[in-house]
């Protein structure tokens, strides 16, 4: 099976950003999407009109949400074939500058929610595979994961144990049929700065002067779509280059790295909360 036509795709995060791209993007290549975010009332304008998607309120970061989340694909549809794990929140600052609660969301949304919905929906993607020929799981990580840089330590921290997640899940299910993913994009052109800061969403009208710069999310979204009709599991970088992102860990480019990027934290510090003024206006 190589098309989308027809296939139940669970996608995180798909009220914003990278996530509202990617179920528009599928629905019309013809998959059944149920889609979930934290805010019904945007995750409602999201979907409204769209064909073939299911929005439902939902906390990834919240072990029974991930929970009914899966049931509610399964009653909507009696099947899952395909899960996209797009949402993440981040927070710039530095480690000492970072609130303990912001911490604990980071963790709780980027990496347990990818892992427990990953293992809730197994088993599901399993029988899609010996059922119906495959199953899907992609996870959206973030060139960050590939070399760790300030302000985004932590965030980082969350996004290379997900990435290493997937390396993992390949292993263990690859010769049973399932194909797992990941996305590691660059700078994005979405609301991630602020809202990772607490900004409430506004509207796609007003929230132009917040995006960060970056790439626009269509790109992302059209390799998920390559991924989930990929014969082989992927790991693509968005643009391709920022796979170069590797070499900061390799040895003496990581050292130089460790001096020069330590020397300018209070530098960096600044910047940064510069950055997230400017958005907020």
């Amino acid at each position: 099976m190589t098309h989308l036509r027809d296939r139940v795709v669970l996608v995180t995060g798909g009220s914003a950003g990278i996530g509202r791209t990617v179920v528009r993007r599928l629905a019309a290549s013809g998959a059944r999407v149920v889609t979930c975010a934290r805010d019904e009332a945007r995750l409602a304008e999201a979907v409204a009109g769209v064909p073939g998607v299911v929005g439902m309120p939902a906390d990834v970061a919240v072990g029974a949400d991930r929970a009914a989340l899966v049931e509610r694909v399964l009653d909507e549809h009696g099947r899952l074939d395909a899960v996209v794990l797009n949402a993440a929140i981040g927070h710039a600052a530095l480690v000492e500058d970072t609130p303990a609660d912001a911490v604990e969301t980071m963790v709780n949304t980027n990496l347990t929610g990818v892992v427990d919905l990953a293992r809730r929906a197994l088993p599901h993607l399993l029988a899609a595979a010996a059922e119906r020929g495959r199953g899907d799981l992609l996870v959206v990580a973030s060139s960050a994961a590939l070399s760790q840089v300030p302000p985004l330590t932590i965030y980082s921290a969350t996004k290379a144990g997900a990435h290493g997640f997937v390396t993992g899940l390949r292993r263990e299910v690859t010769a049973r049929g399932v194909r797992v993913h990941s996305i590691m994009p660059g700078p994005v052109a979405t609301e991630w700065l602020v809202r990772g800061r607490g900004a409430a969403p506004v509207s796609d009208e007003d929230a132009e002067g917040r995006l960060s710069r970056g790439v626009r999310s269509e790109r992302v979204a059209e390799q998920v779509a390559r991924c989930l009709t990929s014969y082989w599991s992927r790991t693509v970088s968005v643009p391709r280059w920022m796979g170069l992102a590797r070499l900061g860990e390799v040895p003496p480019v990581d050292r130089v790295l460790d001096m020069t990027l330590s020397r300018q934290a209070d530098r960096i510090r600044r910047l940064t909360e510069r950055s997230v003024a400017r958005r907020l206006g």
